[in-house]
């Protein structure tokens, strides 16, 4: 059985997820920066609270398949 190299580049299991959180996030904070001036964003039609919470559970679920990919990868 071959040794498994720990320096391997690939880190994240599914970098899309965090970069919607990420871009959720963004949006979050645009969209209330824009709400206290009293405009909008056409395209986003939930509060920015909303937008928080589904960035959270996105970066959690991320997080949680890399430390499980890591896990595996220890073994």
């Amino acid at each position: 059985m071959e040794a498994q190299d720990d320096r391997n580049p690939e880190v994240y299991s599914v970098p899309w997820l965090l970069a919607g959180a990420f871009m959720m996030l963004a949006t979050a904070i645009v969209e209330k920066g824009l709400n206290i001036a009293g405009l909008s964003l056409p395209v986003v039609t939930v509060y920015p609270r909303q937008l928080l919470d589904w960035s959270v559970a996105l970066a959690v679920f991320e997080i949680a398949l890399t430390l499980r990919q890591m896990h595996d990868r220890r073994r």
